[in-house]
């Protein structure tokens, strides 16, 4: 990460006010309205919280375990889909890739990201397997789960849910590296 980290929307000009962030933590502290925000690929304004206070996720994430075998990666929310992928690569590939590596976990959960491939792989929230969310009103951590209403709310949700912590998420497994090549010459006739 830069020495430049954004704490704006994308699209919208400057950096941002870090010093209106807060660390994870704070969220049990209860410091008044507040708003988990990832890498700022969202556009508009929906990282923007005029008033409170933006958790950033971003420091101190890690990936706790990737099993090539179940192809199951859990991560924490502030980690870059970058991160995820070059862990996993070159045996596994994220089933829905956005338009840019940057975007945290956490982030492509809340907006339910989609790729190229959304016809027929569906958003990412489909892969999602389980989440591990904090809530200000709730002591510990919630394990949500496909099927449970709040994993429903949470996956598209925009962080209004509560704060995205941990999530573990399904990896599709390449058969190779090699790509196969098939072209037709047009006719001039």
């Amino acid at each position: 990460m830069s020495d430049r980290t954004r704490f704006a929307p994308w699209g919208t000009p400057g950096l941002g006010d870090p010093s209106r962030t807060v660390p994870p933590a704070a969220l049990r502290c209860g410091r008044g309205p507040m708003l988990p925000f990832g890498a700022g690929r969202s556009y508009g304004d929906s990282c923007a919280l005029a008033g409170g206070h933006l958790i950033d996720g971003r420091p101190d994430a890690v990936i706790h375990d990737f099993d090539p075998a179940t192809g199951t990666i859990t991560a924490d929310a502030g980690v870059p889909l970058a991160a995820l992928l070059a862990r996993i690569a070159p045996t596994h590939i994220l089933p829905v890739l956005p338009g840019t590596q940057f975007a945290t976990l956490g982030g492509a959960i809340a907006n339910d990201v989609h790729g190229k491939n959304h016809h027929w792989r569906g958003s990412f929230g489909a892969f999602v397997s389980e989440i591990i969310l904090r809530r200000s009103d709730v002591a510990g951590a919630i394990r949500l789960r496909p099927g449970m209403a709040l994993f429903a709310a949470t996956v598209g949700g925009m962080g209004m849910t509560g704060r995205i912590e941990r999530a573990r998420l399904r990896v599709l497994p390449v058969a190779g590296t090699d790509v196969r090549e098939s072209a037709t010459r047009p006719s001039c006739r």
